[in-house]
């Protein structure tokens, strides 16, 4: 099963006064996320644009993604603001992808081959439940343009589905909802708020769409399995702990570094050569 990574640089540019940078912690699982993938899974695409491959040539990362780096997003709508819609370079990428296909967080690492999980159905990462603070009533959170209207058969009490995994089964729904969360993020004015903006257009629109024209949908990971790691691990919460406890983050990347040098020991000159990783080495050597 092909699987694609993105990495849209703008957002990150915007957070870091016009520099690329990533982190230890978010390189190191990067790393692991593509590898594993190839491993039990199929091949992987990195999709980014041309500052961000430079940024992944100059790295030595490159050749993780065994289907090659594409630089379409390039061609990002301008009208997008890189920091409201942080996300919306995953969406941009999806459209340009022949389905089947998946489109994976590079914060998640999937550790066993999905074999029989993928068939006809969409399937996300895990539901979410709908969080007033993030996904609030969108009848009432969101000022739109003249002329938008919501979509007569989305129903607002479904759960949002997380999509730091997303196996899209064909390429009709995928178009569709694509084209849905583009046009709702085209239409929003006014002062808004990045994380219920992004969620609602990436998290919540995919299952309205998927119930409003009887697409199957389903999850990977059920509630009861969220806090387990013998699937998936999945880094998006845990970042805010890392960054808050350097004890905790020099543990997290030890740890990482140490798989990547049992299951990938031809990783290792890479990860020597990069100053963000090096030191994680050195202490395991």
């Amino acid at each position: 099963m092909r699987a694609f990574h993105s990495f849209w640089s703008a957002p990150n540019r915007a957070r870091h006064g016009g520099r690329l940078v990533l982190t230890d912690y978010e390189l190191l699982t990067m790393m692991l996320s593509a590898l594993k993938w190839r491993e039990k899974n199929g091949k992987i695409a990195m999709v980014t644009d041309t500052a961000g491959a430079a940024f992944l040539r100059r790295a030595g990362l490159e050749r993780l993604w065994d289907a090659g780096v594409d630089t379409r997003l390039d061609g990002m709508d301008p009208g997008l603001d890189p920091r409201l819609f942080w996300a919306a370079g995953k969406l941009w990428a999806l459209q340009g992808e022949r389905a089947p296909c998946v489109m994976l967080d590079s914060d998640l690492i999937v550790w066993e081959g999905l074999g029989g999980r993928l068939g006809s159905a969409v399937v996300a990462a895990h539901w979410e439940a709908l969080n007033p603070a993030v996904y609030p009533d969108p009848r009432a959170a969101f000022v739109l343009a003249d002329g938008y209207r919501f979509p007569e058969a989305w129903d607002f009490t479904l759960p949002a589905a997380n999509t730091a995994f997303l196996y899209l089964p064909e390429d009709g729904f995928q178009a569709r909802y694509v084209d849905a969360a583009l046009t709702f993020m085209r239409a929003l004015r006014g002062d808004l708020n990045p994380t219920v903006s992004m969620c609602f257009a990436e998290q919540r629109i995919l299952p309205l769409c998927a119930t409003a024209e009887g697409a199957a949908m389903d999850v990977l990971l059920p509630e009861g399995a969220l806090d387990g790691q013998s699937l998936v691990t999945h880094l998006w919460g845990h970042k805010r702990a890392l960054e808050a406890d350097p004890a905790r983050r020099i543990e997290y990347c030890l740890r990482c570094t140490a798989r990547i040098l049992s299951d990938f020991p031809e990783w290792a000159d890479t990860l020597a050569i990069l100053p963000e990783t090096n030191r994680y080495l050195t202490k395991l050597q």
